[in-house]
């Protein structure tokens, strides 16, 4: 396409023929601020134009920015010693070489950019290889521009770095902090550093995590409760028992923070009064150190309670609640506490001698009456010399033996099942009880006789 040129004046590279006007394509004009280069590349101008736009880039009165594109390629100011263009002749001089493009020649892996014609790292993503795969606004090769260029154990873009974190809430509970300097998550140091987790407020600082509550902090971390390993709000921890278990059913504090039973007796050193523990519950004694637990009384078997009797003091038939009530008299003598019953209906324990072997050997009047039974404080089943529980009971013997008296002739006043209020031995209103015959009745005193069907007839 040829098109005219109107005129040609100082071309001296201070801008593309600053004062030229090329007349182009019928309605057009190319001004000096489309370069000469670039538009006798494009074909708006004229060979014959654009050879005197060739030699002034040659000889230097064009700039490099002027003279892009005459070489078709986009090129600028040829460096090397080549055969000059066929269509250039022979009269402007020797070819340059090979073209620069826009920038001239870029090197040390830098690209051109074609907007401020300097060469820089990058002008898109493409340019950038590696783990530095994005272009910024700058012309620089970085990780990221959003978070999208980002993942895995870095998947946040902070400042065009990957990093782990942003913030304290992008961490894990067991790295719950975010270095501010290289955003990756690490331990928690103090109880601040994981203020921002309601959660998990605390800081164990053994392992470095987040957790639920700290001891100094327990009252607001675990309301009314206790802060447990620093993992749970539980009714108690180790070393609060005395202060949060006081039921003498539920005296510990067991591994998982609750009051529960115990299971020996340094569990229940802080319930008052109540210093053993049998069957999971501190109780005031035990038969075996009841004369520690008691002051020298007798610790009732079945409720291990004190009771207010003195050891080894209930003689033959009196009542008892344990064997170490009733009084001892050496070998051979051996008293136990058994339960006894008149007609069927029990009456407690009473003092009864072990019978001799084989039994009844050895049993004295009133007591030849064979009784096999399990003592009160558990002793194996064994035969003791009795009474005829059919007829009387142990209380009626003892007050015939104690002398009780029935003053207005009723056995009501004798207190005793199976007691009688009759004349013994021409006494008046003696209290008795019923016998089968002699031998059943005391073996000395009035009352020895059996003649009318009661002790002392």
């Amino acid at each position: 396409m040829r098109v005219g040129f109107v005129a040609l004046c100082g071309v001296f590279g201070a801008g593309c023929l600053t004062e030229t006007v090329y007349v182009c394509p019928p309605g057009s004009e190319v001004t000096a601020s489309q370069r000469c280069g670039a538009a006798c590349a494009s074909g708006e101008l004229d060979a014959e134009v654009c050879a005197q736009v060739r030699q002034a880039c040659a000889d230097g009165r064009l700039g490099a920015q002027d003279c892009v594109g005459l070489d078709v390629d986009m090129g600028v100011l040829d460096l090397g010693m080549d055969a000059a263009p066929p269509d250039m002749g022979d009269d402007l001089g020797p070819d340059l070489g090979p073209d620069l493009g826009v920038c001239g020649a870029c090197g040390n892996g830098t690209v051109c950019d074609p907007d401020s014609m300097t060469c820089v790292q990058c002008v898109t993503a493409a340019d950038c290889t590696g783990p530095l795969g994005q272009c910024n606004a700058m012309h620089q090769c970085v990780a990221c521009l959003t978070e999208a260029h980002c993942d895995g154990s870095t998947p946040y873009c902070v400042a065009e770095t990957c990093a782990a974190c942003r913030n304290n809430g992008d961490c894990p509970l067991t790295d719950p902090v975010c270095d501010t300097v290289d955003h990756t998550c690490g331990s928690c140091q103090q109880r601040s550093d994981c203020n921002d987790r309601s959660a998990t407020p605390a800081c164990n600082t053994s392992t470095g995590d987040c957790t639920l509550c700290d001891i100094d902090s327990e009252s607001a971390d675990c309301p009314g409760q206790r802060c447990f390993n620093q993992t749970s709000c539980t009714e108690c921890r180790p070393g609060t028992a005395s202060v949060d278990c006081t039921m003498p059913s539920k005296p510990q504090c067991n591994t998982i923070g609750e009051c529960a039973a115990c299971t020996m007796d340094d569990h229940c050193s802080h319930i008052s009064g109540r210093p053993r523990c049998v069957s999971g519950t501190c109780v005031a004694c035990m038969p075996a150190t009841e004369a520690t637990d008691c002051s020298g009384n007798t610790c009732h078997p079945a409720t291990f309670t004190c009771t207010g009797t003195p050891r080894f003091s209930r003689t033959v038939c009196e009542s008892c609640v344990s064997d170490t009530e009733c009084i001892q008299g050496g070998p051979g003598n051996t008293f136990r506490c058994v339960p006894m019953n008149f007609q069927g209906t029990g009456l407690g324990g009473f003092c009864l001698r072990v019978a001799n072997v084989p039994p009844p050997t050895g049993c004295t009047r009133p007591f030849t009456t064979l009784i096999t039974a399990v003592s009160l404080s558990g002793f194996a089943s064994a035969g003791y010399c009795g009474i005829d529980q059919t007829a009387t009971s142990c209380p009626a013997v003892r007050a015939l033996l104690d002398g009780f008296s029935c003053p207005s002739g009723s056995a009501g006043e004798c207190m005793a099942d199976g007691a009688l209020c009759d004349t013994v031995s021409a006494e008046d209103n003696r209290c008795t009880y019923a016998c089968g015959t002699p031998s059943d009745c005391p073996a000395v005193g009035s009352a020895s006789t059996c003649a009318g069907g009661y002790c002392g007839s």
